[in-house]
């Protein structure tokens, strides 16, 4: 089993996205690889809130070789860090948003860098709905956005993801009210803190 999961940390280094497969997902989301040593995060919105996912890592919709997560969320709803960092790049300008090719461009986003040099990138967040500019250090947990529908989207929602410091996506878990988890689409996840 650790060969294995050695095996798969390579291929997550060497790739331009996490190449793996939808079993290997889908051990690390069941539990079934216990030495996961992987960074625990908070989930991105306020404590005691739960929101659905409605895609997760991997999913057969928008995000097949993806490794990011999508929260459906109304306009408004607090976005949280989810680890102490460094705002690196934000916008809030936009009212923005579609299904058409130039929305691609339209979406106000957050974007953390954490001590290690992974980053956290909140996407979709309405007009002015970010609270923080680039330099500001900010608290695991503090409120930085307010979630929205700019950018190329269908519904209000947060999209999120993680990239080591490399630039790759990487597959994170989570504090949730159930324990430490990987997120899988169609559950609602409360907000526990460690």
């Amino acid at each position: 089993m650790k060969a294995t999961l050695a095996l798969t940390l390579i291929l997550l280094s060497f790739s331009g996205f996490s190449q793996l497969s939808d079993s290997e997902v889908m051990d690390l989301k069941t539990g079934r690889r216990k030495d996961d040593t992987s960074y625990v995060y908070w989930l991105p919105y306020a404590e005691k809130k739960s929101f659905l996912l409605i895609q997760a890592s991997n999913s057969k919709m928008s995000h097949r070789q993806e490794l990011s997560l999508d929260f459906k969320m109304k306009k408004g709803s607090k976005i949280c860090a989810v680890r102490d960092g460094v705002v690196t790049q934000a916008r809030g300008d936009s009212d923005k948003g579609g299904l058409k090719e130039e929305n691609l461009a339209d979406g106000n986003y957050i974007i953390i860098r954490h001590s290690d040099g992974s980053v956290a990138k909140y996407w979709h967040l309405e007009k002015d709905g970010v609270f923080v500019k680039v330099g500001d250090s900010v608290q695991k947990g503090q409120h930085i956005g307010a979630s929205g529908n700019t950018g190329y989207t269908a519904f209000p929602h947060l999209h999120f993801q993680i990239n080591d410091a490399t630039g790759r996506q990487i597959l994170t878990r989570f504090y949730t009210r159930k324990g430490i988890r990987y997120l899988r689409p169609g559950n609602w996840y409360k907000c526990v803190h460690d």
